[in-house]
């Protein structure tokens, strides 16, 4: 399994909104809150979002990652993590960034299983 494959995985299992049936994953999108799915043999259907961009210090700490749509996750790159966006709105770039990290800790689970 590839390695952002598997990292997809680990973060599903630490989401409490995924749940594993077969070979996919089933939950929800961090940022839309909508139905999300994806082949956790591939990934296709998700996309990792850093929700502290690594351009500000984020890391791959399991709390600073969420699944997303690959759409939810292009738009946030592309009108909210650039320098020049950030710094045209930085107080709503902050409670952005904020209440992902939030709802991130909200859905928090440790995982039952491993991800394999």
């Amino acid at each position: 399994m590839p390695s952002a494959t598997r990292l997809m995985c680990q973060i599903a299992a630490t989401d409490r909104t995924f749940e594993r049936e077969g070979t996919h994953w089933f939950g929800k999108c961090l940022i839309c809150n909508g139905k999300l799915s994806f082949d956790a043999r591939t990934g296709y259907g998700a996309n990792i979002e850093h929700i502290l961009p690594r351009t500000l210090d984020g890391d791959n700490a399991l709390l600073n990652l969420g699944l997303t749509h690959p759409g939810c996750n292009a738009e946030k790159g592309r009108n909210w993590d650039p320098k020049r966006k950030r710094r045209a709105d930085p107080d709503r770039y902050r409670q952005l960034v904020e209440n992902l990290l939030r709802k991130r800790r909200d859905r928090w689970r440790e995982p039952a299983r491993e991800c394999g």
